[in-house]
């Protein structure tokens, strides 16, 4: 585990947390999934969920008789008002041995506590699946936003700098004073926390240039932050003149653009070009694994009996799994091992895996 709890210990969800769940074991691993909210009224019901939530943890504790107690370095998120006000659509909570971490979904979930010796991360496998799901980033010299889609939804990304409008990013400056000692930013893809930046100095084409660059390089940061580690493509929805400096400008890869400025679209409009841009993309992912999956199945190297599976996933015969029922304890058996010896796990969103009549699959390395 990564840290004892405070009250800022929540982070974005990545594929390498899941690497690090599924190392964790012993009793008690306690697991707490909620739905939350981003803004609003409804974030000061989110405490009292959690509240309840870890009253059900307590009553599940008691009855495998252990000590209930090991949840009271929960509340202080329950008490922290700034905690719930810097929430996604999710959040999950996993605790062992006085050590907590909170991760932020930006998918909603539904309420789930777990007590077992390992922690329940199959709710989570949809949450870093890159599989038909793509980041959208609308950009202009005005405003950037970055976007999450998934099927019919479009939902804002919010980063510590994103959205933001130029004037937000770039700020107004003393011309005397030097660039060079003023401007600070984060590098790199940590997402980290980055201020903003001055105007440049000078007049004319130059200034402009300046502050264009310091500008994209913010957004870019903020961007290769969100989606790192995710495996999810990238679509720009910008001018192509906005479009070749910021290609020019950072080092976020783009793996697809739509020619435009987002500011005459609609968010149904913006959401089409971008599904229309990497369509083809995410079909050719899809059609992969499907037929992996049959040709594995012709050459009884796949299997969709999930005792075999589960055994199979704790030797490291698995080398990719296909769920679709998470709450199953024995799929959650299945989603660890497999994680812990480094096979990879989808979650479909049919009652079955395509091709098959179970709610389990498992190609096999051998």
């Amino acid at each position: 585990m990564s840290s004892t709890a405070n009250e800022t210990d929540f982070q974005t969800l990545h594929q390498d947390d899941l690497a690090k769940l599924v190392q964790v074991e012993g009793q008690p691993c306690v697991s707490i999934l909620m739905p939350t909210h981003i803004k609003g009224s409804e974030t000061k019901q989110d405490p009292i969920r959690l509240k309840n939530l870890v009253k059900k943890a307590a009553s599940l504790l008691n009855e495998k008789g252990h000590d209930a107690s090991v949840l009271d370095s929960l509340q202080r998120f329950i008490r922290d008002e700034a905690f719930w006000q810097h929430q996604g659509h999710g959040l999950a909570i996993y605790l062992a041995n006085d050590d907590v971490r909170c991760l932020r979904l930006n998918r909603n979930i539904d309420e789930m506590v777990h007590v077992g010796d390992h922690f329940l991360v199959s709710p989570l496998i949809q949450e870093t699946n890159s599989q038909g799901r793509y980041f959208t980033l609308a950009l202009s010299w005005d405003r950037a936003t970055l976007y999450r889609c998934e099927g019919d939804s479009m939902t804002i990304v919010e980063t510590q700098r994103l959205p933001a409008g130029f004037d937000d990013l770039v700020l107004p400056r003393d011309p005397e004073e030097s660039l060079q000692n003023t401007s600070h930013r984060t590098l790199g893809n940590t997402g980290g926390a980055s201020i903003g930046m001055f105007h440049g100095q000078g007049e004319g084409e130059d200034k402009i240039e300046a502050d264009r660059d310091q500008y994209l390089s913010i957004v870019g940061d903020q961007v290769s932050g969100a989606i790192y580690n995710t495996g999810m493509p990238l679509v720009i929805v910008a001018t192509q003149e906005v479009t070749g400096h910021f290609n020019a400008t950072t080092q976020t890869n783009v793996d697809a653009h739509v020619d435009g400025s987002p500011s005459s679209m609609s968010e149904t409009e913006l959401h089409q070009a971008a599904h229309k841009a990497i369509a083809s993309q995410l079909q050719t992912d899809h059609n992969s694994l499907n037929e992996r999956l049959g040709t594995a199945m012709a050459g009884s190297q796949a299997s969709q009996r999930i005792e075999d599976i589960v055994a199979a996933a704790q030797t490291g015969k698995v080398d990719t799994l296909l769920i679709c029922d998470i709450a199953c304890e024995q799929t959650n058996t299945a989603v660890v091992a497999t994680i812990a010896q480094g096979g990879k796990v989808y979650r479909c969103e049919s009652e079955r895996v395509p091709g098959t009549k179970s709610k389990i699959a498992a190609i096999y390395r051998y």
